[in-house]
């Protein structure tokens, strides 16, 4: 499952196929090894095999084809910020995090968009001046909508294609709550296929 977030909320929520329906969403033509049970603990609640199930139903994958899940790959505790963060705390936090992007969220923790340096530099880039004229404003105002998420069941090979046609660094993982609980890179995902010789390369 994919879930896009504008400035009100959550505006979607369904499969990749549903995904490609939404006229903003096109498509382009043309970290870790996830075999063993890491990360499943702290999900298994969430993560029951009549969801998995079910999941495999809805993309109707073959009983045989091994699935690795965004759950399995995604970083976690996702690191966060809230709406009238300053730029310039944010900035300070993506260097000492060594990370390039920032979930932006509400008081009630709820998805508001991404900041990132690339988002960051591009405003630098094409409007001049520098990070200290910028550093007091409110990351709100430099955030990236509409915001793609996916499920944390999500099938990683279909986050990777989704990444490829919206030429995405990231997609944050998001669960029924409307909370985000994760990250996927394009590190975990280069990581993952060079480390799980179970995965297949296309989706």
């Amino acid at each position: 499952m994919f879930a896009i977030y504008d400035e009100q909320g959550r505006i979607f929520r369904n499969t990749l196929e549903e995904l490609y329906r939404v006229p903003a969403i096109q498509r382009r033509e043309p970290a870790r090894s996830i075999d063993g049970d890491e990360g499943k603990e702290s999900f298994r609640n969430y993560l029951t095999g009549e969801a998995i199930h079910a999941y495999r139903k809805v993309i109707s994958a073959r009983s045989d084809e091994p699935i690795h899940h965004a759950y399995q790959v995604m970083k976690r505790p996702v690191t966060t910020v809230y709406a009238d963060t300053p730029v310039g705390e944010c900035y300070a936090l993506l260097e000492a995090k060594n990370i390039r992007q920032l979930p932006v969220v509400s008081p009630e923790e709820r998805p508001l968009g991404l900041f990132s340096l690339e988002r960051l530099f591009d405003k630098l880039v094409k409007e001049g001046g520098s990070l200290q004229d910028l550093e007091g404003l409110p990351v709100r105002q430099l955030v990236t909508l509409p915001l793609l998420t996916a499920d944390p069941l999500a099938d990683i090979r279909r986050i990777a294609r989704v990444m490829y046609d919206r030429r995405l660094n990231c997609i944050p993982i998001t669960n029924e709550a409307d909370m985000f609980v994760g990250i996927v890179s394009r590190t975990d995902l280069i990581f993952a296929l060079a480390n799980t010789p179970t995965m297949a390369i296309r989706a």
